[in-house]
């Protein structure tokens, strides 16, 4: 079975379904719409499928589609087609790249079946075709993701203008290094993971990652919290805090050393089931933490009902502190909030020293951000953590 999928954007039948079965022809699972709300809501359920599409569709057209593609921060190649002269599609392929879409070819109508067939196996020889589950799967015994770790501080309550902070733990982020696509971001993985329904293997594949870095950190007299972020379909996985006991138990680490991180919008998605699985997390021993705060939409009486240790408040908030007066607003409310409610509060993306001392005047308890560090990996981690003192065995 084709392990790689194509949707097709075409107001005439014929012609989209001519272009899925040549895809077909060439190992794609291939599906055809002649609607482009349908196509989008489509590829919002499978981020991480390649697309074909016309530029002259009535309603929505092709520069509008791409526009849409855009916003959904859409990362699969793309083939656009059009019967109008190779200016127009040279115009559009521009038009893509300036909003970070990926252009694989650009096809003039009429389509021939050469043209496409050699299309496709361009793409399928390119590193821009979306990972398979065999790539996934063999990636993961590889051993080819990593973690790496940035940096999280306690602010110290030292006169304002000093700057200094106690190093507290890390955030593990995820990465893939790929010996075909090198050092890959997570923004590029994870939505592919997710859709191929390997997001429970991949949880316990980063949480095995965290328990073997703790573990190191032991045995090396390093004695940091380690944060790692959980999706929305591992929240709604009701086994999730019996597996990540168990992993701990056979590990040998405490798990009370163990931070997990869950995002606003996972968190309120499904409020219900998140009260059951993060309440057992909790009761567990785990520490939880909400993620990203400041951009969803969350409920206040579900605030204060789901078990959370810890609010972290988006970066792109932060970030505007020092420009934004209703930026320094919102994130001062966010910080009384979070007390009112017995929440610790972590600010993420600070990159300056006034940005960290506003936080300190607020009675902000933790940072992250490029102050302290860029994401690290393992090794040059633990050197930070020494050389900014903090706590060793």
């Amino acid at each position: 079975m084709p392990e790689h999928k194509i949707f097709v954007l075409d107001d005439e039948s014929e012609i989209g379904e001519y272009i899925c079965a040549v895809a077909r022809m060439n190992d794609f699972d291939s599906r055809y719409f002649s609607d482009a709300e349908e196509f989008l809501a489509a590829l919002v359920v499978s981020p991480a499928t390649c697309v074909a599409i016309d530029l002259q569709m009535p309603g929505l057209d092709g520069i509008e589609v791409l526009r849409r593609l855009s916003a959904l921060q859409f990362r699969s190649p793309i083939l656009i087609m059009s019967g109008m002269d190779l200016k127009v599609l040279e115009s559009a392929r521009h038009f893509a790249k300036a909003h970070r879409l990926a252009v694989s070819d650009i096809i003039p109508k009429p389509v021939r079946v050469e043209e496409l067939g050699r299309a496709f196996a361009r793409l399928k020889s390119s590193d821009r075709l979306p990972p398979s589950k065999t790539d996934f799967v063999n990636a993961m015994a590889a051993g080819e993701f990593v973690l790496y770790l940035q940096p999280k501080a306690r602010i110290s309550l030292e006169p304002v203008g000093s700057g200094r902070y106690v190093p507290l733990g890390f955030e593990g982020l995820a990465r893939w290094n790929s010996p075909s696509r090198g050092l890959t971001m997570p923004d590029a993985f994870i939505p592919q993971i997710h859709a191929l329904g390997l997001s429970p293997q991949f949880c316990d594949h980063i949480f095995d990652l965290a328990l073997a870095t703790l573990k190191r950190w032991k045995e090396s007299g390093v004695r940091a919290n380690l944060a790692i972020n959980m999706s929305a379909s591992d929240v709604e996985d009701i086994t999730l805090a019996d597996r990540l006991w168990d992993q701990c138990a056979r590990s040998g680490v405490n798990h009370q050393s163990m931070t997990i991180e869950i995002t606003e919008s996972a968190a309120m998605e499904h409020p219900e089931r998140a009260l059951d699985v993060l309440t057992r997390l909790r009761l567990r021993g785990f520490s939880l933490s909400l993620d990203d705060f400041g951009t969803g939409y969350s409920s206040l009486v579900q605030l204060q009902r789901l078990p959370f240790a810890e609010l972290k408040i988006d970066r792109s908030l932060v970030s505007d502190c020092r420009s934004s007066e209703q930026s320094r607003i919102i994130v001062k409310a966010i910080i009384d909030l979070a007390h009112a409610l017995g929440l610790a509060v972590v600010a993420e993306g600070v990159e300056d020293e006034e940005t960290l001392d506003l936080l300190r005047g607020w009675s902000c308890d933790i940072v992250q951000g490029y102050l302290l560090a860029r994401p690290l990996p393992p090794d040059l981690a633990e050197k930070w953590w020494r050389e900014h003192g903090g706590a060793v065995s």
